[in-house]
Order: C-alpha cells, then sequence, then structure tokens
C-alpha cells in the first residue's frame, strides 16, 4: 500500500499558512527534519503520528492517506476493466460513472477525452475536449498523460480539419505535432540504448524497440504509396510484399505481436492491388490470406509469448491494438465498403465464402 504522508502534511501545512520552520517549532524538530518527510525522504517515528494528527486535526489514517490508498487501488482496478471492455456502449457508461467518482483524476479525464474523441460527433465534442486537455496540461505533472493527450488533440483536430465549419484548420494540428518529442527521443528507443545487457528489462526493452520501429516503418511506408498514384500497381505490389517478407521473418513463429493490424491490412491490401490488375483469383487468394489472419488473430487468447527466434520471451497483448478491435470485422468492413471491388465480384460465390 502507498503511504501519502509526506504530501499529505505539506497540503495540511500549507493549507494552515505555515512555514516549514514555523511548524517545526510547532512540532520540536529541525525544519529540515520537516523538509526530508514532506519530500518522502523520512518517516517520523511511529508515537509522534498522534501528535501530528491531533496538531491539523485530523486522523492518523487521514495523515497516512490510508484512505487515498485505498482508493487508487480500487481505481486502478476499475481502469484495467475499462480498458479491457470491448464494447463501445458499456465503455461510455463506465466512464462516465468513473468521470463522475473521481472529476480530477488526470487518468480518467484522458480516458473520457479519447471517448469523447473516438465515440461522439467531432464538432460538439470540441469544447468538452479542450478543456480537458487544457486542464490536463496545466495540473498534470505526469509526462505520459500529458504528451498522450496532445497525440490525441492533434488526431481530433486532423479530423476536424476536414469537416466544413469545424473552426479548426490543419494548422492547428501542425502546431501539436512541433511539440511533440522525436522519434529518437521516444522511451522506447531510449531503454533500447541505454539499458546494459545486465539489466532486467533489457531484452524487453530492445524488442519492444525493435516492434514499435518496424510497426512505424510499415505504416510509414502504406501512408506513402499505397494510395499514391506516384507509384505503379507493380511497385506497390512489390513493396508490400518486401514489407510482409519482413515481417514474416521477424515473427517466424506466426504470431505478429505488434505488427498484427500491419499483417492483416497489408494482405488485404495485397488482394486490392492484384484485383485493380484484373486478377480476380489473385485477389481472392489473397483476401482469403487475409481472413485467415484476422480470424487467427481474433482466435489468440488476450495475452502471448512470442516465440520468433528474434523476440523469443516478448509478451503480446492483443489489447495493445485495441481492446474492442474485432480484426475479422474490421476486415470485412474494408472489402465491402471501402475498396473499390466490382459488385459482380463481391456478389460471388468464392467472396461471400470467406466471411
Amino acid at each position: 500500500m502507498n503511504i501519502y504522508f509526506g504530501e499529505n502534511l505539506k497540503a495540511l501545512r500549507q493549507k494552515r499558512n505555515l512555514t516549514q520552520e514555523k511548524l517545526a517549532e510547532f512540532l520540536n524538530v529541525s525544519f529540515q527534519t520537516i523538509s526530508k518527510w514532506e519530500r518522502g525522504d523520512t518517516y517520523p517515528d511511529i508515537s509522534v503520528l498522534p501528535e501530528i494528527a491531533l496538531f491539523f486535526k485530523v486522523t492518523v489514517d487521514d495523515l497516512l492517506g490510508v484512505n487515498k490508498a485505498e482508493n487508487e487501488e480500487k481505481l486502478i482496478k476499475q481502469l484495467e476493466a475499462f480498458d479491457n471492455l470491448t464494447d463501445g456502449k458499456q465503455r461510455e457508461v463506465i466512464i462516465l460513472e468513473l468521470k463522475k467518482n473521481y472529476p480530477n483524476d488526470h487518468r480518467v479525464l484522458l480516458r473520457y477525452m479519447s471517448q469523447l474523441i473516438h465515440f461522439c460527433d467531432a464538432v460538439d465534442s470540441l469544447s468538452k475536449v479542450t478543456a480537458i486537455y487544457e486542464n490536463i496540461q496545466k495540473n498534470c505533472n505526469n509526462d505520459k498523460i500529458r504528451i498522450t493527450a496532445k497525440r490525441e488533440l492533434a488526431e481530433f483536430y486532423k479530423k476536424l480539419a476536414e469537416i466544413d465549419n469545424s473552426g479548426i484548420s490543419f494548422k492547428d494540428c501542425e502546431k501539436l505535432l512541433e511539440e511533440m518529442p522525436r522519434m529518437k527521443d521516444s522511451q522506447e528507443i531510449l531503454h533500447s540504448f541505454l539499458y546494459s545487457e545486465e539489466h532486467p528489462e533489457y531484452f524487453n526493452s530492445c524488442a519492444v524497440a525493435i516492434e514499435t520501429s518496424l510497426n512505424l516503418l510499415c505504416q510509414a511506408i502504406a501512408h506513402l504509396c499505397f494510395y499514391n498514384d506516384k507509384y505503379s500497381t507493380d511497385y506497390k505490389i512489390d513493396i508490400v510484399n518486401k514489407c510482409n517478407n519482413l515481417l514474416n521473418t521477424i515473427y517466424d513463429d506466426g504470431n505478429f505481436g505488434e505488427a498484427w493490424r500491419v499483417i492483416i491490412f497489408n494482405t488485404g491490401h495485397l488482394g486490392r492491388l492484384h484485383f485493380l490488375k484484373g486478377d480476380t483469383n489473385k485477389a481472392l487468394e489473397y483476401f482469403k490470406k487475409a481472413t485467415d489472419l484476422a480470424k487467427q488473430f481474433d482466435s489468440l487468447k488476450r495475452k502471448t509469448i512470442l516465440h520468433s527466434q528474434l523476440l523469443n520471451g516478448k509478451e503480446f497483448d492483443k489489447h495493445s491494438q485495441g481492446s474492442n478491435w474485432v480484426a475479422k470485422e474490421h476486415l470485412e468492413f474494408l472489402l465491402k465498403e471501402r475498396y473499390p471491388l466490382s459488385e459482380e465480384f463481391k456478389n460471388s460465390e468464392e467472396f461471400k465464402a470467406l466471411f
């Protein structure tokens, strides 16, 4: 259980407008002792706690933050339960309840912000999202939460910039992007560079850096050339196949870890490209491979262990792809709604058999 004595003592002292020196005088200790208590460097003797609690007219439990510690454990469990949910409506109900019970917790506010961005009307949510973002940037001292909120807002601004009269332009998004850390300054890359081979997290940090870099590489290639007329269809097929060959080399055990979305999307895209070339048999072949991969992903347990030669022993949590992401449903939407496939092709028995 966490002890919050130091920060509670500081808050109680400041509430009474007392300096460390004045409190030290009342408690008959040095002000350096008060300073160490508030920093959490040391704690008072247990026999002194009742005296301090009496001085501030609180209980010893309040002074130690026992209730706060219990609430923290309870909240962590609730946040984990929320993150594990796949039902969108259920997530909305729970995040609203969490926001009601923990209105000032930035972890809750970040999740509520994300819910507004991804599952509510963008224009209607703008003022709420902006208010939450400003709260986090001003009052949260956790850099990870602040940076994640900035990324969420950048994605939100990108969406709003494409809506007429939203009041947001892409320049607003670019301002946020300029404030984000560079890729080489990321936690994953720095861990893999700075941990020694003797460090207990050395292997995992390197594995995470490899998966993250590989994922970003494939996504950047996709954004650059998949729908760009600058590149020929044959070149696109070649580059996607090379990306997939690299993924199959890294994940030679058939569990694609953090790259599951990439391998499924790439394989489906190969089907799309062959259809554009007029080769429907090849298109069906790749659509079948993509469907099989999607089914394989959906059938995975939430947490599995990679057994590829390079990443053997690395844990993969499929919820990292999105706790409510169902691969087969997503692929089916792409094939039926997004890819430029003819109605004749989609009505064929071979295509229908994919689902």
